[in-house]
């Protein structure tokens, strides 16, 4: 079963990204906030991470800034975030992330989103 982590500090949209991903037959894990996400990203083998920007402790750049200074090699990210400004897509491409979903999210395109980058 893929192991997924959902980085996301808003309880409607982890429970809604927690149960969509649990009824695909994923196993989704919680972070409620950004240091618990680098924490479980480095103690934990995911196959692929939905992370959000705006994350109380850490943002999710901050996130992927460190895991970058510390060369980790990351799963798939998909970024899930309310502001679909140009430059958080621009800067979610410098670090190799091509996937960004707006919030409130599609349903339908999620999962196809996450398949796809699942395999």
């Amino acid at each position: 079963m893929k192991k997924i982590l959902i980085v996301e500090d808003n309880e409607l949209n982890m429970k809604l990204f927690y149960d969509i991903l649990k009824y695909q037959n994923y196993e989704p894990t919680k972070a409620m906030d950004g240091l618990s996400g680098y924490e479980k990203i480095k103690n934990e083998k995911f196959d692929l991470i939905i992370l959000d920007i705006q994350l109380p402790k850490m943002t999710g750049f901050q996130i992927l800034e460190k895991l970058k200074e510390d060369n980790f090699e990351l799963p798939p990210v998909i970024i899930a975030s309310a502001c679909a400004m140009d430059e958080d897509k621009k800067k979610a491409l410098e670090y190799g992330i091509k996937d960004y979903i707006t919030k409130p999210i599609d349903i339908n395109n999620f999962v196809k989103v996450v398949k796809e980058k699942l395999g």
